[in-house]
């Protein structure tokens, strides 16, 4: 008589809510990274619109325009300050990763897993590309707005608009990353370049795939560029004008190159 040695094998899956906090938990670095951006753009943002219309309303550019070319002057105060920003990331990651490895408790339990889930030495440097080009982009608008206006007061009235419509989207699409990270809303905004930065630096351990990060990445480039020449020639036109903020007709007129009446 043969014995029955079998056993019975019970095969479970795993909690729902695992797969949930995993998922939450490999995107808490990629979701920091973007939150910095944010941070580090409008620190430095700020700066650099209160330096321009102090320059301006102290008369202080006409000095320093008769010794530098006005494109010399906006990419110094891009470099500039960008170097300000980078330093202050550079202290933020410079904390995470010592807390990963030299303090123990939650901290490290949580970052981790995130810094493990850069599998690839490609994730780091699109990361790198995209945190500098979403500097680029929005430092790019404050200083045109610091060029257009006479003081604090005439900026706000240009800059409240383009914080909202920057942040709002930003804010919904990080919430939604944490459970969903290739949900319609995160996907949709990887691919428009004002949000492009944020969406796929949040999205980088979530399965994004080469293609994707090719793509995204050309049309930022490309975005950088004509961002930068169009409104480079705000800057360099508005640098020196008296009176008036100029309409939306002259921006317009002046970003492509024609003669406002």
């Amino acid at each position: 008589q043969l014995i029955d040695t079998t056993v019975p094998l019970q095969v479970s899956a795993p909690p729902q809510g695992e797969g949930r906090e995993l998922v939450a938990i490999r995107s808490v670095l990629p979701l920091a990274a973007a939150y910095l951006l944010m941070v580090t753009v409008m620190v430095t943002g700020s700066m650099m619109l209160q330096s321009v219309i102090e320059e301006r309303s102290n008369k202080l550019l006409e000095s320093v325009l008769a010794h530098v070319h006005p494109a010399q002057l906006m990419y110094g105060k891009l470099l500039g300050l960008g170097a300000i920003g980078l330093t202050i990331l550079a202290v933020w990651v410079g904390a995470a990763i010592f807390a990963a490895f030299s303090v123990q408790g939650m901290v490290a339990d949580i970052v981790k897993p995130s810094l493990a889930a850069f599998d690839q030495p490609w994730m780091i440097i699109a990361m790198a590309f995209y945190f500098f080009a979403g500097y680029l982009i929005i430092s790019m608008l404050y200083l045109a707005i610091g060029a257009l206006s006479n003081s604090l007061q005439d900026a706000q009235s240009y800059l409240m608009p383009v914080i909202f419509l920057i942040t709002l989207p930003v804010v919904f699409m990080m919430v939604q990353v944490v459970q969903a990270p290739n949900a319609a809303l995160p996907v949709i905004l990887s691919w428009i370049p004002l949000y492009t930065p944020f969406a796929m630096m949040a999205r980088m351990t979530a399965g994004v795939s080469i293609a994707e990060v090719l793509g995204t990445g050309a049309m930022l480039a490309l975005f950088v560029i004509a961002e930068m020449y169009l409104l480079g020639r705000v800057f360099q036109a508005s640098l020196l004008r008296t009176g008036q903020p100029p309409k939306l007709g002259a921006l317009v007129a002046t970003m492509f190159g024609k003669q406002s009446e």
